[in-house]
């Protein structure tokens, strides 16, 4: 009677929703592309004239902000570097978010460019650009500012976030699941909207120890979870993170490896290896990421490892010189069913 009834019901859904009850469920599509708003805000730019494309889902208004005349500030605005492979999708959607005001999490696979990413995007638009890197034993005091004796004066110095917030910083978390749950307490006010960062160790009153982020301020958070634990043993230390700061992200980027084409171009623009040869690593790079992602190879190959490849072949040839960056790393079975792709690809 029961089975009788949960099949109407699985019938009834399945002819509500127009498919069979055993069908699976679409993937989410493409953004759909929209139309182009007719003008622009005061003081804002097209985003084509400044990245040289239109994004998917239409072209918008940004702000490029002028050269700080603070050289203190100015200091902390990335160069742009002129062989950069932007990933195209992902990159209008850091903008977007940026000029939004969200809080963005960017998340990926080792070495796809996360922060790379971010500090390309910075260069662009001019904007400060200050990178943390967390850690297990990270200090509140590095972050937000401590007491120190300077002069023969107890004087306070502010940390990097704080920083950040006062000069109007896009402030990068980088590796932001190692980030202690302290740490992200002391966050989670400065995560929300119209939030102000409060230095609980400064001395003074509530007017003194409350600092309102400058409106240029941008928080973007990256690592390689969403920060609900890592379940492939990969990434050590990563542990699952507070709810209630996942859940202030108002934007999410996921970013993968670049194609193959754009990989090859990295390599031959940062080295001195040929187009046939960079063809070739490439190949063997995308053997071994998929062996990876099968769990049968415990390390992959990442873009930053396939440049340190062909610049070592300036010294060594392509077999020498993968073992010194690379087969060096494996366990001896790993080791092994590489060499065994390398003979593959490269004959």
């Amino acid at each position: 009677m029961t089975a009788d009834l949960n099949d109407r019901v699985a019938k009834a859904i399945a002819a509500h929703l127009g498919k069979s009850p055993k069908e699976e469920v679409a993937k989410p599509v493409a953004p759909t592309v929209t139309k182009d708003p007719e003008t622009l805000e005061d003081g804002h730019v097209w985003y084509s004239s400044v990245f040289g494309y239109k994004p998917k889902f239409g072209d918008f208004g940004i702000r490029v902000l002028d050269m700080p005349t603070n050289p203190e500030i100015a200091r902390l605005v990335p160069k742009c570097d002129p062989d950069y492979v932007l990933q195209k999708d992902e990159a209008a959607l850091l903008v977007a978010g940026m000029m939004d005001g969200d809080k963005t999490l960017i998340t990926g696979p080792t070495g796809s460019g996360k922060s790379s990413l971010v500090k390309y995007v910075c260069a662009k638009l001019n904007r400060p650009f200050i990178r943390i890197n967390m850690s297990g034993d990270v200090e509140s005091a590095a972050l937000f500012g401590t007491l120190v004796v300077r002069g023969g004066a107890t004087v306070w110095e502010d940390g990097a976030i704080t920083e950040a917030a006062k000069y109007g910083a896009v402030c990068l978390v980088d590796e932001w699941e190692l980030m202690p749950a302290e740490i992200a307490m002391g966050m989670q006010n400065l995560l929300e909207d119209g939030g102000y960062l409060y230095l609980k160790e400064k001395p003074g009153n509530s007017d003194d120890r409350t600092v309102t982020p400058h409106d240029d301020f941008r928080l973007v958070f990256a690592g390689n979870t969403v920060g609900q634990g890592d379940i492939t043993g990969a990434f050590s230390g990563v542990g699952v993170q507070n709810t209630a700061t996942i859940d202030r992200f108002t934007n999410t980027i996921r970013l993968g490896y670049l194609s193959q084409k754009h990989e090859v171009d990295i390599i031959t623009s940062k080295s001195s290896v040929d187009k046939k040869v960079a063809t070739d690593m490439v190949r063997l790079a995308s053997l071994v990421r998929t062996a990876y992602e099968q769990g049968k190879i415990g390390l992959t190959i990442s873009p930053r490892t396939l440049i340190n490849w062909a610049r070592k072949q300036k010294r060594y040839d392509a077999q020498y010189a993968l073992q010194v960056c690379y087969l060096e790393k494996l366990t001896p079975d790993d080791s092994k069913s590489v060499s065994e792709l390398f003979a593959k690809v490269f004959g």
